[in-house]
């Protein structure tokens, strides 16, 4: 039975992809920073197919250890097809860092998928990768929100205080960031696996669920931000700019499912182009070797 892993999966759309997958027959590892939170999701969820083979393990993606105890642990054996880097974070209310000193959205959102990604791609012959991103790492979209703005890595990873803006804008220009780095990731992953010369084909792509509003993002959302993001989605869904995860999860799996294209950046079942920065390999080459260095995963480094 071919194994899938979906990092974040006791929510939104972590849950509803394994649900799908799970619906497909497919054996699914819940990785997740909670266990109790994500026991509790399934409990509460009438449509989760409890029937089905699946396995909730811990990983926290922002420290370093833990994803290396979390690829120990698996079975050798493990028929490991494909994974979904799904688990995002974001904060309005300060700067947090992880466990190994990085700032807590880059350091989740990118760095501990990237050492996560590497380490499995050592070890399994996985065939499938998504990488949720998002469409706010575009400044095209003309989103209320702050842009993305790529930096050098150690600025990325332990940003400077920055005078000009509130906490709210940074937090923001954080995570459109991690989104950008998600995007950068994924095709800089494609070229070098396709460079590396392995005897089966990978299939590497971006993906953007869409706006949803009820995500749960945000680990500190006060009941006014929580208040404001039902009315997002009322407003969404009303001129029919949101989406939900039960929608967006269905196009995650048929990413895994059925999609064998490679290097692309999907929305919903479409490949669009993303951002012109995305496309920049200087910073992609710049992003993947500070990567590197930060985790000390050398997999796919080029001599």
């Amino acid at each position: 039975m071919k194994t899938i892993i979906v990092t974040g999966a006791n929510s939104g759309l972590g849950l509803w992809t394994t649900k799908y997958l799970l619906d497909r027959d497919y054996r699914v590892i819940m990785a997740c920073r909670n266990l109790e939170k994500a026991q509790q999701a399934i409990a509460e969820f009438p449509e989760f197919p409890r029937n089905k083979t699946f396995a909730i393990e811990q990983l926290d993606l922002g420290d370093f250890q833990s994803i290396k105890d979390f690829v120990v642990q698996l079975s050798a054996s493990e028929d490991l097809y494909g994974i979904v880097c799904n688990a995002g974070t974001t904060s309005n209310s300060s700067i947090r860092y992880t466990k190994n000193g990085i700032e807590e959205t880059f350091g989740v959102n990118h760095l501990g998928h990237f050492l996560l990604t590497n380490l499995l791609l050592e070890q399994y012959p996985i065939e499938r990768i998504v990488i949720i991103s998002s469409a706010l790492h575009d400044p095209k979209i003309r989103s209320p929100f702050a842009n993305a703005v790529f930096r050098a890595i150690d600025e990325l990873a332990c940003p400077p205080t920055n005078t000009n803006t509130n906490l709210a804008q940074q937090a923001q220009e954080f995570y459109a960031t991690s989104k950008l780095c998600n995007i950068l990731f994924a095709y800089e992953l494609d070229r070098r696996l396709k460079n590396k010369g392995l005897n089966h084909k990978i299939s590497v792509n971006a993906f953007n669920p869409g706006f949803m509003p009820l995500t749960n993002l945000g680990r500190d959302n006060t009941s006014q931000e929580n208040r404001l993001r039902f009315l997002l989605n009322f407003i969404g869904k009303l001129f029919g700019f949101a989406t939900s995860a039960q929608e967006s999860a269905k196009y995650v799996v048929r990413l895994i499912d059925a999609i064998d294209s490679s290097g692309k950046y999907y929305d919903k079942q479409q490949p669009i182009q993303s951002s012109v920065d995305s496309y920049d390999l200087q910073k992609a080459i710049e992003l993947w070797e500070g990567s590197e260095r930060l985790t000390n995963s050398h997999f796919l480094h080029v001599r």
